[in-house]
């Protein structure tokens, strides 16, 4: 593929007005990869990678920020103002591949490749004074690009592990980088027309699976439609046991949000940087009950799985959805999670008590978010009621559906007390 960076000579520098336009793509750009990443992420059914995109989409948030905080010093109240239409089209494409291992290959080894060689090439060619800033900025930056850049060569061989599978990778590849030159690269300057042949979609792509109906497990896991049922109260090893294998299963919560990021449109630069953050935290938390699991002599596949969850989330409106995680569910597991707390403090588990304690602190200001956002998305959806009918409706759609006997005790423990809008945790 031919690169859409100019070469100039070491003596050239960029404008002040090259700078920012490139500064604004690639801002979007970051943002867009995170929704991507979220979006694909119960398609993948390998664990680790999983575990991996919740980081990623992260990081990539975190970029777009850092480029809108420079674009705001350089007198850029509006980053997203005028960007083309051609973001948006190479994100589908991207979006359109039909397995995992072709989907990481379009967006690391050629989008994430192309963002490094882009935040290089402006860093070696913006003035080191007048702008020094800005290469402050992208230096911090490609460390975490290249990190990505090493996982994902390392990473897609395993997916892409037959030799049919690497064929159909090639023409994937080959696609993607044709879509680039179609729309000019990440700094958008297409090869004039008479050059430059659009790109041609592979037959049998034209269905997007985005988005995933159901989550994908890999084959070490065993899927069950329920979750694991709750102890008894004077059973202290179960009681830990179930709390920490409940943390692995909040992979669903990740899954969950992350096709929250992709689905909805429309909404602010800042709504996808929270639900980025809170998709981030919940991969932290499943991470967080495989280790303490892996403390107690177990491995996350010995029990059965269910992605139960997901499945019926994914049945409803993403105002439903986010309402259903940040109000009710996350909302109603404070008085659960301060008596296990507790008990861990009493019991001298001081590894459990802290683990739990971190996790409060995250679901406070998942809570906070749901404060947020939920009601600018019943704005954005034209909800027409009130909050308070909103949330009595989400709790009363999660006591009908979920598979996890603690979400449905405690949502009926609400209800019970006549409790609406959930309070956060402190």
């Amino acid at each position: 593929m031919k690169s859409a960076l100019p070469s100039p000579s070491s003596k050239d520098r960029l404008d002040a007005d090259l700078v920012i336009g490139r500064l604004k793509r690639l801002q979007a750009f970051e943002i867009q990869s995170a929704r991507l990443l979220g979006g694909w992420l119960p398609g993948i059914a390998r664990w680790e990678t999983k575990h991996q995109l919740g980081l990623h989409l992260w990081q990539d948030a975190s970029h777009s920020k850092e480029l809108r905080t420079r674009l705001w010093e350089l007198r850029i109240s509006n980053p997203d103002r005028g960007l083309g239409a051609d973001i948006a089209h190479l994100v589908q494409g991207l979006a359109g591949a039909q397995e995992d291992y072709e989907f990481l290959a379009g967006v690391y080894l050629v989008f994430k490749t192309e963002l490094v060689a882009m935040y290089t090439f402006i860093a070696d060619q913006t003035n080191e004074v007048f702008d020094a800033p800005t290469i402050s900025i992208l230096r911090r930056l490609l460390p975490e690009k290249q990190a990505q850049l090493d996982w994902a060569r390392r990473e897609i061989p395993l997916l892409a592990d037959t030799e049919e599978k690497q064929q159909r990778l090639q023409r994937w590849l080959t696609y993607i980088r044709s879509l680039f030159v179609e729309i000019g690269g990440l700094a958008g300057e297409p090869e004039p027309a008479p050059s430059r042949e659009p790109a041609t979609p592979l037959p049998g792509y034209g269905n997007p699976r985005l988005p995933f109906a159901r989550a994908y497990r890999d084959s070490r896991f065993t899927l069950n439609l329920a979750g694991m049922p709750l102890p008894e109260e004077n059973d202290r090893a179960g009681q830990v046991l179930f709390q920490f294998f409940n943390y692995t299963q909040e992979m669903q919560a990740v899954e969950t949000l992350g096709s929250l990021l992709w689905e909805t449109q429309g909404m602010e630069w800042e709504f996808y940087y929270d639900l980025a953050r809170h998709c981030y935290d919940e991969e932290r938390h499943s991470a967080m009950g495989e280790m303490r699991l892996q403390e107690l002599g177990h491995k996350v596949s010995d029990f059965p799985h269910t992605v139960a969850n997901y499945a019926w989330r994914q049945l409803i409106d993403p105002l439903r959805r986010y309402c259903v995680l940040t109000y009710v569910i996350e909302a109603d597991s404070f008085k659960y999670k301060h008596k296990t707390y507790q008990n861990h403090l009493a019991s001298g588990d001081l590894e459990s008590a802290q683990a739990v304690l971190w996790d409060i602190m995250d679901e406070t200001l998942h809570v906070r978010f749901g404060q947020k956002w939920v009601p600018a998305l019943m704005k954005h959806y034209q909800y027409p009621g009130t909050l308070e009918a909103l949330v009595a409706e989400c709790r009363q759609i999660l006591v009908e559906n979920t598979v996890n006997p603690l979400q449905k005790k405690a949502a009926e423990a609400q209800k019970a007390a006549g409790g609406t809008a959930g309070s956060a945790g402190f």
